[in-house]
């Protein structure tokens, strides 16, 4: 959820619970003040009445009362006398045909010593008709107010939170890489201008910090490769010296495979290096099924070595814009860990898809840890000849590329799968 739409959440629920809660109650309050007045008049009415009566009961006029008032119901009654007693009924109106509420007063009043029960009504249409327009009115009128604050706070708002989301938006383009420092639009509101200060501040150290990097780690891999190219071709001279007993021979190989070692490592880390400061930035169109075609040539003879067979479906063309050598690299090291980690007489499944590939192969019968297969130095094999980068390096390119790559065990093979979401 956005910040603007999260904070104005609060208002909207706050607005509805009020215009829910104020209609009704404000209809009820309405009505009863209409009540209490209709009663009023009612008391009054009857006041009269009685007055009036009081000096005409004895020669029974109800019978005058009941033609010319129909709303006016007097008897003589034998019940006590009581206080006054107000309610509502609905009563059928033959001129409207429907139902009509009324408002009834009963009283009990005693008429020249003798006690009569007095009932008057009194039609309540009009006021109810009244008091739905008023609280019509006033209900549209609280939609209207609301509504007009709810867009004078969201409009107040967007205007308020415009430099946070230009900033947001430079942030997205900002590239660590670039030559340029980060531009930001200037603000008139203190906390975004200290906030955009910072970035600025921030921003500007990161880029040095990563320029530092960069430089040290280029020239750190390149001034290693000179003693590690002496160290090897001395190696090489004194396996040539004679004469040489087993055990010379032995620590010289030993010697000779560790400067190999530390070489592939040497050139693998300048590598990862280059990816993170993404110096393959030259993007073509690359065919996945060529690229495999091509690499499955040079690893031929390691095929042969294990007698392992390889079998690669296309369902479909896959091109994606990408650096080509990057994406060498990417199913080179794929293909030379199923190569590398496979059995005897193996084999190895390739399956080529629109925008994916997949790379199963035979090997250990146990699955292995997902979660730390994809981390620096992470070796879940013996094998000497492996450094523990080549995972590593194939999740920097598709992380480069936003592909994602997973790994899974089924049917006794290794999957790997490679999707490149944004081609």
């Amino acid at each position: 959820m956005k910040l603007l739409s999260k904070s104005l959440k609060g208002y909207i629920i706050y607005s509805v619970l009020i215009l829910l809660i104020s209609v009704p109650a404000y209809y009820y309050v309405i009505k009863s003040i209409v009540a209490e007045d209709v009663d009023e008049d009612l008391l009054s009415q009857k006041a009269d009445m009685v007055a009036r009566l009081g000096k005409v009961i004895d020669k029974n006029p109800s019978e005058y009362l009941e033609v010319f008032e129909p709303d006016v119901y007097i008897k003589p009654t034998s019940l006590p006398q009581r206080a006054d007693s107000f309610y509502t009924i609905s009563l059928y109106e033959a001129i409207s045909k429907e139902n009509v509420p009324h408002r009834v007063l009963e009283s009990i009043a005693m008429l020249n010593g003798k006690p009569y029960q007095i009932q008057i009504k009194s039609s309540l249409v009009d006021n109810d008709d009244l008091i739905i327009s008023i609280v019509t009115v006033q209900a549209i009128l609280m939609l209207l107010i609301i509504a007009g604050l709810l867009l004078i706070a969201r409009f107040h708002s967007k205007k308020i939170w415009k430099p946070f989301y230009a900033t947001l938006g430079k942030l997205h383009e900002y590239k660590i890489e670039s030559e340029k420092s980060i531009e930001l639009e200037k603000t008139e509101i203190d906390e975004f201008a200290d906030l955009n200060k910072t970035i600025s501040s921030l921003t500007n150290r990161n880029h040095e910090v990563y320029l530092s990097q960069k430089e040290f780690t280029e020239n750190a891999s390149h001034e290693m490769q000179t003693p590690l190219a002496v160290f090897q071709s001395k190696v090489e001279l004194l396996m040539q010296t004679t004469p040489l007993n087993g055990e010379q021979a032995e620590l010289i190989t030993e010697l000779s495979e560790a400067g190999q070692r530390m070489n592939r490592l040497n050139k693998t880390l300048l590598l990862l290096s280059k990816i993170d400061n993404n110096q393959f930035n030259i993007k073509e169109a690359v065919n996945i099924d060529t690229t495999v075609q091509k690499l499955a040539e040079q690893y031929m003879n390691a095929l042969n070595q294990k007698n392992i067979s390889m079998h690669t479906r296309v369902a479909g063309d896959a091109v994606i814009n990408a650096n080509q050598t990057l994406i060498e690299i990417l199913i080179g090291n794929l293909l030379s860990n199923a190569i590398r980690h496979n059995v005897q007489g193996g084999r190895i499944n390739i399956v080529i898809e629109p925008n994916q590939f997949n790379i199963s192969n035979t090997g250990n019968t146990k699955s292995l840890d997902a979660s730390r297969l994809f981390q620096r130095f992470q070796k879940q094999t013996a094998d000497a000849n492996s450094v523990g980068l080549g995972l590593e390096i194939a999740k920097r390119i598709c992380n480069l590329y936003k592909a994602d790559i997973t790994y899974n065990y089924a049917d006794s093979l290794h999957c790997f799968n490679v999707r490149f979401n944004n081609s």
